[in-house]
């Protein structure tokens, strides 16, 4: 009977548990069912997953964690709307219903769709109804002449923005969009920001012990000099990128968390007087080995022993200070007392 139900809505199944996890774990198990009697479908995920189109990460905003179903659809709704053409109403009209009555022209596959991801997505009623907006990256092809008709220069390339609304006729129930996709703007940041929790970067001072620190480190770290866990607290555990990637990683500039106070005045961190830790976003230019620099930043977290710093943590994210909110640490889920 389920999978008679999956045939009968088209849609794809989200997982009735209010993990991310098992929402993907539902939707990728239906998906490869609903692939196989919905062929058409194959050609616009082949499109997606292209090996040489990596996925930038989405930027999810939402009150709930069950977001991976909705916006997963959308995306993959997005990418057939984009590659539609004439004749392809039925591979549309299994995300959206009213896509059978369309009137479709152009050729298929006339627009290549690269990187696709939904970057933001909004619930506006609990487990049944999303606004999803979808960015994607498509090479289009070039301007037809108003003459001929007909295009002669090389295709465009583009990042294009869509909003997608999605229901689910039940919590747990297969999803569908309910009509088709709007485009839209790029998202702004009109509404206020997290703020780095981190004073005004400084430039990085060969003589600051803690630089000296940051500098051997990297080096470990990014272009293979040196031993990496000389400069790590003891039960660090954190491996070199392999392969180097960067033949050099120099320190350009350090940002260190607000409560720090410089008490020389000399923008220099210094060297710990005891067992404490600190906080800091750190600016790095590696080089590759073709000669050519690229800007990094990281945040890390140092901790002081017998007299010298040494690297205790690469965070996952920075400190950040929320609106109307206290510091959160770098792992986002506690206050920074």
């Amino acid at each position: 009977m389920a999978d008679q139900e999956l045939e009968e809505q088209g849609g794809w199944w989200t997982s009735p548990s209010t993990g991310s996890v098992a929402v993907v774990t539902g939707v990728v198990r239906r998906l490869a069912w609903g692939l196989l009697v919905a062929g058409p479908v194959l050609g616009g995920w082949a499109i997606v997953s292209q090996p040489g189109a990596a996925r930038p990460a989405p930027v999810v905003q939402s009150s709930s964690s069950d977001v991976a179903g909705p916006g997963g659809f959308a995306e993959l709704y997005v990418a057939a709307f984009l590659r539609a053409g004439e004749g392809s109403q039925s591979e549309l009209a299994v995300f959206y219903s009213g896509a059978r009555d369309l009137e479709l022209s152009g050729k298929l596959d006339a627009v290549q769709v690269g990187q696709i991801a939904a970057v933001r997505v909004r619930e506006i009623a609990p487990g049944r109804y999303w606004s999803v907006t979808v960015a994607a990256r498509v090479l289009e092809p070039a301007a037809s002449s108003a003459s001929s008709g007909a295009g002669g220069g090389q295709p465009v390339l583009r990042m294009r923005f869509f909003q997608v609304p999605v229901e689910a006729d039940r919590e747990g129930g297969p999803l569908a969009a309910l009509a088709l996709p709007a485009e839209v703007a790029a998202p702004t940041g009109s509404t206020p920001k997290a703020e780095l929790a981190y004073g005004t970067p400084l430039p990085a001072q060969a003589s600051d012990p803690a630089v000296d620190t940051l500098s051997q480190f990297f080096a470990a770290y990014l272009s293979n000099s040196g031993e990496l866990g000389r400069y790590l607290s003891p039960g660090t555990l954190l491996s070199p990128v392999r392969p180097a990637p960067y033949r050099s990683a120099a320190v350009t500039q350090v940002a260190v968390e607000t409560a720090f106070r410089d008490g020389e005045g000399d923008g220099r961190i210094g060297a710990p007087a005891g067992r404490e830790r600190l906080r800091l976003v750190v600016d790095v230019k590696a080089t590759r080995p073709d000669g050519v620099g690229r800007p990094l930043s990281y945040a890390l977290t140092l901790a002081g022993r017998d007299g010298r710093w040494e690297v205790a943590a690469v965070d996952a994210t920075p400190k950040v200070t929320l609106p109307n909110a206290p510091a959160m640490s770098p792992s986002g889920n506690a206050p920074v007392q």
